[in-house]
């Protein structure tokens, strides 16, 4: 008797059919493809947004440290010009100690895919001081010296116009403190 209502029950049980496993297939497939797609949109949307973050991290550190040089101008010194503009550099001078030392920022294009702000301390050899800076002017009138640092991102978006680098531009208006 048992064996006959096993054997019944293997005859009454149906399975899927080819049919049902295959929309079953391409539901999931499209479920997983559009799911795929959307993970390369926002891991994109997170590269670029990281590139932004590091550009403009860039033009305000480097705004920070110049304006605080420039505030810190002409310290100590008597009858020695407090800062030197140029227009795309500046020479800012100070009495450390004994001894009158200046700092020297300006734009560096060795390398012509990555423009670098430089910075020399008195006779040092100079240094990387914030990348990809990819221009900085100056203007003084009196004791206001205007600073304007155009920032880019290190990569290239080719969804991105023009020359497919984004920028953003910092400007500061700086008082100098200490003139003779």
């Amino acid at each position: 008797m048992r064996k006959l209502i096993r054997e019944f029950k293997i005859l009454t049980e149906k399975g899927i059919s080819l049919i049902e496993l295959m929309i079953a297939v391409f539901l999931t497939v499209l479920i997983g493809a559009a799911v795929l797609s959307f993970y390369v949109t926002q891991h994109n949307q997170f590269l670029v947004q990281e590139d932004v973050s590091d550009m403009q991290q860039n033009a305000r550190v480097a705004m920070d440290e110049i304006a605080k040089n420039i505030r810190k101008a002409g310290y100590g010194l008597v009858g020695h010009p407090s800062i030197s503009v140029g227009a795309n550099s500046i020479a800012v001078y100070y009495k450390d100690s004994t001894q009158t030392d200046s700092i020297y920022y300006y734009i560096s294009r060795a390398d012509s895919l990555h423009p670098h702000l430089m910075k020399r301390i008195g006779l040092s050899a100079a240094q990387v001081f914030a990348e990809n800076i990819d221009s900085l002017s100056f203007t003084q009138s009196g004791q206001l010296v205007y600073v304007r640092i155009v920032a880019r991102e290190e990569n290239r978006d080719q969804s991105y116009i023009g020359d497919k680098y984004r920028r953003r531009i910092l400007s500061s208006f700086v008082k100098v403190r200490n003139t003779i």
